[in-house]
């Protein structure tokens, strides 16, 4: 399925992102703290983008959809030629817009394939992010310790991602803006949106992390290589698996 496809490709970018960082890290010369900075870029880039995305795919999510993930994967190769930390920053402040437009827009095409097939979709659509990672992840630290540099690492995965993107073409246009006559008051919204996002930022904050950060401390501090080091994410993301399982699992009150 297109969607699911989408997602998925999505999670091989970030997995293998995890399990490139020590060797851009050395590879550009930069320190634990100027890499932090330009790591900082993503999230800076993301959320104008994501509020922005939202108006732009409403009612027409295929096409919003397909733009984004073309997007993603042009950001996605143009992290490769930087070879300074202002230019590694900029390059992710792009990549982190156009992850955030991915991501909403990739939201909304589900709700609405939901919507108008009448299938459960948002479970299997999200469970292929974390199985992506769980291979992507493992797969290049072994490109790594193959000799594989980071820029070709980054190239294939563009070329992935545009390739996937090509399956949306599969996907319905979809019947104009969804019904929203049934839905309670905006303003009645807001208290439960600031609490929920601000619990959302805390929760990415400790999962970034233990994504961005990992893979460098075993690497760089404890003398693991690039294979036994790119595991960490992956064993992250298979116990966040296991977890949202077994919520899902609970019988609902």
């Amino acid at each position: 399925m297109p969607l699911i496809a989408v997602c998925a490709v999505w999670g091989v970018f970030w997995g293998s992102w995890s399990a490139l960082l020590p060797a851009v890290k050395l590879q550009l010369g930069l320190s634990a703290g100027d890499l932090g900075l330009a790591l900082s870029a993503v999230p800076v880039g993301a959320l104008p983008a994501m509020a922005l995305a939202g108006r732009f795919a409403r009612g027409r999510e295929r096409s919003a959809l397909l733009t984004c993930t073309v997007v993603f994967a042009l950001s996605v190769a143009g992290i490769g030629p930087a070879g300074t930390a202002w230019q590694l920053a900029l390059a992710l402040l792009l990549l982190g817009a156009s992850s955030g437009a991915l991501d909403v827009a990739l939201n909304l095409a589900t709700g609405r394939a939901e919507r108008e097939s009448g299938r459960r979709l948002f479970q299997p659509v999200h469970a292929a992010f974390p199985v992506a990672v769980i291979v992507a992840a493992p797969a290049t630290g072994l490109a790594r310790s193959l000799g594989v540099g980071s820029g070709t690492v980054l190239a294939a995965i563009g070329l992935l991602v545009v390739a996937v993107s090509l399956t949306l073409l599969a996907l319905p246009l979809g019947r104009g803006l969804p019904d929203t006559s049934s839905r309670p008051a905006r303003r009645s919204l807001v208290g439960a949106a600031l609490l929920l996002g601000t619990l959302a930022a805390c929760v990415l904050t400790i999962e970034n992390s233990v994504e961005q950060w990992s893979v460098l401390l075993l690497e760089q501090h404890r003398g693991a290589g690039p294979v036994t080091a790119s595991v960490a994410p992956s064993v992250y993301m298979a116990a966040l698996t296991v977890g949202r399982l077994v919520v899902q699992a609970l019988p609902r009150t």
